[in-house]
């Protein structure tokens, strides 16, 4: 197979590759370490003074920093896995010339497609990220850390803050890394099973002779079993690949599981209880993180509907082989081919996210209702 050339370069240069290099490890520790420490003051502080309002009020920034610094440190963590399944990635890739050019045009129209839907949504989550961030006139109101700061360090809180907020983006971009790592793990998948599916499609291409020629054509019967073959085992491997990203995932899912339902619920509760109360700016910043985590959610789940459609296609195009100008030791080949693909991993795998998704939603909206039922109480 000749080199191939990844069409979502964008998607690795951005979330995997630009971690490979020292500066940017020393900009993790450094971020990481001072969030946590911060965190870490700012959970001391709201015990030491607790109360239902001041919880409910600067919950869901403290929970998204909390979110924020663990996807970031299990980021750290994980990096040795994401880039051994990206070099295992490269080494059984197939590229876009194993099949024709009218197939070739195809693909590569549908991947410039996908990235510019992946670039837009890129750009609206930076445009939300400037928008949220912590300006003079919503420190106070959304972020504890100023109190903290002034009550621990005083005349050094202004320092302090500066330090604080410079790491939001950042934080910010770790907060969305494993989704587009996960997003460009399938994307890339997908493209091999559909480079699978037209390379078969390519191989069924006859002449139409006579079977009887056909299977007395040795060299014939040769091409069509090396081609089943060179398919089987790429379709392995691709499996071995889903393999590793399932055991990624199942690493992440507990944390991003319990941090999820604690975001969502601090955030109903803020809703529930000051929605009447905040400013235009502030619910206009609010709806644009929630369409930003709808469009992310979305493409998350798109995503994976892709990866299950393409590989059952694998199935149909299987089904629809020539077999009857076919040997038979080609057709035990087909049939161990068809066997292979009855197991659908993929659908294993969306289903894990999607009972996931459906389990944070219920047991935030639950908790969140608890809250506000608190906060009514502690105000009579």
């Amino acid at each position: 197979m000749t080199d191939f050339k990844d069409p979502f370069i964008m998607l690795r240069r951005i979330f995997i590759d630009v971690n490979s290099y020292k500066i940017t490890k020393l900009c993790d520790f450094t971020v990481i370490t001072f969030h946590s420490l911060v965190l870490c003051l700012q959970l001391y502080y709201m015990i030491r003074h607790f109360d239902v309002n001041l919880s409910i009020k600067y919950g869901p920034i403290t929970a998204f920093f909390l979110f924020m610094t663990v996807s970031a440190v299990l980021s750290g963590a994980l990096s040795q896995d994401i880039f051994r399944a990206v070099a295992f990635f490269e080494k059984i890739s197939w590229s876009l010339d194993v099949i024709r050019k009218e197939a070739r045009i195809k693909l590569e129209r549908k991947c410039q497609v996908i990235n510019t839907c992946i670039s837009c949504i890129l750009l609206f989550s930076s445009t939300t990220m400037v928008i949220n961030l912590p300006f003079c006139e919503n420190q106070r109101y959304f972020f504890i850390s100023n109190q903290v700061f002034e009550e621990y360090f005083g005349k050094w809180s202004v320092l302090l803050n500066v330090f604080y907020y410079s790491g939001v983006p950042y934080l910010g971009y770790h907060s969305v890394k494993p989704c587009f790592v996960f997003v460009y793990a399938i994307l890339e998948i997908q493209l091999q099973f559909s480079l699978i599916e037209e390379y078969l499609l390519q191989t069924y291409e006859t002449d139409y002779l006579e079977s009887g020629e056909h299977l007395e054509d040795t060299q014939y019967q040769r091409e069509i079993g090396e081609a089943l073959r060179r398919c089987i085992t790429h379709h392995v491997q691709l499996k071995k690949l889903i393999d590793m990203m399932v055991d990624i995932v199942l690493m992440y899912m507990p944390f991003f599981l319990v941090l999820g339902v604690f975001l969502l619920i601090t955030c109903f509760a803020f809703i529930i209880n000051f929605a009447d109360t905040t400013t235009n700016t502030v619910k206009v910043q609010a709806f644009m993180f929630v369409v930003t985590a709808l469009c992310n959610t979305v493409l998350f789940c798109w995503n994976g509907q892709q990866l299950i459609d393409v590989t059952n296609s694998i199935f149909l195009t299987l089904g629809g082989a020539p077999w009857y100008h076919w040997n038979v030791e080609n057709i035990k080949i087909l049939l161990m081919f068809i066997t292979n693909c009855t197991k659908n991993d993929s659908i294993v795998l969306a289903g894990i996210c999607l009972d996931y998704k459906m389990f944070v939603f219920r047991i935030s909206v639950s908790y969140a209702l608890v809250l506000f039922n608190l906060r009514k109480r502690s105000l009579v």
